[in-house]
């Protein structure tokens, strides 16, 4: 409204350079001095509300700078800790990666370990069951051996036991036949 004024205003100036001015329909030639000073007065709070206006709009430019000002440094403060974010991140992702590549090297490293210890406790045990199984082997031959050594010893036993037995059984029956031969004898003599 206050800007329609104005060019009422403008307007109302360029007509007054070209012939006098009309106002509220009568021109300011006509107008009695009472009619003038009010429309002066009424120019005047005019401009004083036009000023106001302007110092009004003024204040809500600088306002809207100081907001824009510390939107845009409060963007710019974001974007940085944005960037350092982001920063932090790839950091955090390479040192994530060297981590998982070290245990995956780790963990490499110890199923070689692993692998080399069982391939050297297989060795270790195969050697071990061969080297049991020779003496088992050198065992159950000596066993065998001295099992034969033990039965033909005690066949030899049992071999001398029955010569024992029959010389014992022929002294015996010789002992027995000597005695009944002397009760013969003994018989006989004593009949005669």
């Amino acid at each position: 409204m206050a800007k329609k004024g104005k060019k009422k205003k403008s307007g109302k100036k360029r007509k007054s350079a070209k012939g006098p001015a009309i106002i509220d329909g009568i021109s300011t030639e006509e107008m009695s001095k009472e009619q003038l000073e009010q429309h002066i007065h009424r120019l005047r709070e005019e401009m004083e509300r036009e000023r106001e206006e302007r110092n009004y709009f003024q204040l809500e430019r600088d306002k809207i700078n100081t907001f824009w000002e510390i939107t845009k440094r409060q963007l710019d403060e974001g974007k940085a800790l944005l960037r350092n974010k982001d920063r932090e991140m790839e950091d955090m992702e390479e040192r994530h990666q060297v981590e998982i590549k070290v245990y995956k090297q780790k963990v490499k490293h110890l199923l070689y370990e692993h692998q080399n210890n069982i391939t050297e406790l297989k060795a270790d045990s195969t050697l071990t069951l061969k080297l049991e199984q020779d003496e088992h082997r050198g065992n159950e031959g000596e066993l065998r051996k001295d099992k034969r050594s033990l039965k033909i010893q005690l066949k030899e036993l049992e071999l001398s036991h029955e010569d024992v037995i029959k010389n014992l059984k022929k002294q015996h029956d010789e002992a027995i036949t000597a005695l009944r031969q002397d009760s013969e004898r003994h018989a006989k003599e004593l009949q005669a």
